[in-house]
């Protein structure tokens, strides 16, 4: 039991917050320790153990979400917190399951497939929650996201499971030789994966922008007596980055307790300042729907000097214990909290808004977690990135720095700028290599504000990540499982030939 919970924790600090990134590579032999001599279900709870130690660690701001802000009882928020990690402990306890199937000297390389193949799963149904991939760790020392663009997030997971497990069988008896190897394969397929990385190739011009960061907290926002010092601490930032020479200015997710398309005295603001001062705006506000106002939207807004554009983004995937409250809030006695903590209706159209350099891909909050979101806004022609989101809700917790990490595997991914504006922080500009050219903490009043390039064409990991993704399951779990039924059929069938054959020479 303790190689699993060591091997969970020893992820969850090598993870952005703590950012112990040697860390990552003890996981595997931990793991694979802890595995030693089981299969079956005793396989799965070994694995469970170390994926709960992994989230539980991981993610403990989830109970500052459900306590602070979803009004729960703490002993609530509390189980929410735990019960959370217990579900996403499973894919865990799967990839254990399927490691063990086969033969004990696979570990090495089946442990970091397996949990490559799952942590892909993790961003589906029922878990629809790609926080936190192994490849994540890599934004603590930028140089390992080299190979990013070509790989993808989950292909960089699996590369750096895979040298954690090589290290490990070098140091266990009866393994050395497959730990050589399997380290001077991954070293290789990383270095051609590097270097067939294509360079940012600019498009449309270059714009200096600012990513404004008001730095409300979450529980004044909404009330009414702060309605004007909330709008006027946006304002005063909005002209001071027109006068430090910003032509194109970000507000973050709903920086102004105020609805767009409701109220015309902020619409016409908002169009009289892009016009006067000749600069464009994106800005966050609920949406209205489109055939009912009973549906509301977490959308963002385009204003170019000629006025407000007309078409919004709807964000897509909605953020868990943020926006809504994931399976549990299917039970009626958390019925409540899920009101409480948000009612939005997901949008359906990742189209990318326009913008000063071209076409702009949009990912509020949550949806930065989701490759192929921002892949297919590439392909539709967004030259860069842009995501806004209130974190707010995590409070100075390693939250709003994992949150970051991906805004950074994003940016690496595509070979896109990426402008990153948040209320509370972090609010960050990333270049397209995945590193943060001027970032600002949490808890700070201020702006980030740069120049950033549009881009043109398309990685490897744009075009090819699904499949990547989709073979890595494939190969990660029903390879390995394929080989395990295939080892075992012909261990039986070898032995019962070899004693007819010795027979026939009696």
């Amino acid at each position: 039991m303790a190689w699993a919970v060591g091997a969970g924790v020893c992820l969850a600090l090598a993870l952005p917050g703590v950012g112990l990134v040697p860390l990552v590579l003890l996981v595997p032999g931990l793991l694979r320790r802890a595995l030693q001599g089981v299969a079956g279900v005793r396989a799965a709870r070994i694995g469970w153990i170390a994926g709960f130690s992994q989230w539980a660690v991981a993610v403990p701001w989830v109970v500052i979400v459900l306590h602070r802000y979803g009004h729960a009882p703490l002993l609530l928020a509390i189980g929410g917190w735990l019960a959370m990690a217990g579900m996403l402990g499973t894919t865990w306890a799967l990839a254990a399951w399927v490691a063990c199937s086969g033969r004990a000297s696979w570990l090495p390389w089946a442990l970091p497939l397996a949990l490559a193949a799952v942590e892909v799963l993790q961003g589906l149904p029922p878990w629809h929650f790609p926080w936190n991939p192994v490849a994540a760790v890599a934004t603590g020392w930028p140089w390992l996201l080299l190979p990013v663009a070509t790989v993808g997030s989950a292909g960089l997971s699996l590369l750096l499971l895979a040298v954690g497990g090589a290290l490990d069988a070098l140091f266990a008896p009866g393994l050395r030789r497959l730990g050589a190897l399997q380290l001077a394969t991954v070293a290789v397929a990383a270095v051609v994966a590097a270097a067939a990385a294509p360079p940012f190739r600019p498009a449309g011009g270059a714009v200096q922008v600012a990513a404004l960061q008001p730095n409300v907290p979450l529980e004044e926002r909404w009330e009414s007596g702060n309605r004007e010092a909330i709008e006027g601490r946006v304002w005063d930032l909005s002209h001071a980055a027109v006068r430090g020479g910003s032509r194109w200015v970000v507000w973050p997710e709903s920086a102004v307790p105020r609805i767009v398309e409701r109220d015309g005295a902020l619409h016409r603001r908002l169009e009289e300042f892009a016009r006067l001062q000749q600069v464009w705006l994106t800005v966050g506000s609920i949406g209205l729907g489109r055939w009912s106002e009973a549906a509301y939207f977490n959308s963002v807004y385009t204003v170019t000097p000629a006025g407000l554009a007309p078409w919004r983004y709807d964000k897509i995937h909605l953020v868990p214990f943020g926006e809504y409250v994931p399976l549990l809030g299917r039970l009626a006695v958390l019925r409540p909290l899920v009101r409480e903590v948000g009612g939005f209706t997901p949008g359906r159209n990742p189209l990318p808004v326009p913008g000063p350099v071209g076409p702009v891909g949009m990912e509020v909050c949550y949806e930065v977690a989701f490759p192929q979101l921002a892949a297919e806004q590439v392909r539709l022609g967004a030259r860069v990135l842009a995501t806004i989101t209130n974190d707010g809700w995590y409070g100075d917790s390693a939250a709003p720095r994992q949150h970051l990490a991906l805004a950074q595997l994003r940016a690496a991914e595509t070979r896109r700028y990426l402008v990153r504006a948040a209320n509370t922080g972090i609010s960050a500009l990333i270049d397209p290599r995945g590193r943060p050219l001027e970032r600002l903490g949490v808890g700070r009043l201020g702006m980030v504000s740069g120049v950033v390039e549009g881009g043109e064409g398309i990685t490897p990991a744009v075009a090819y990540g699904g499949t990547v993704r989709v073979a890595l399951v494939v190969l990660g779990l029903g390879g390995i499982l394929v080989g395990a039924w295939v080892c075992r059929r012909w261990r039986p069938v070898t032995g019962a030939a070899m004693g007819a054959q010795g027979r026939s020479h009696a």
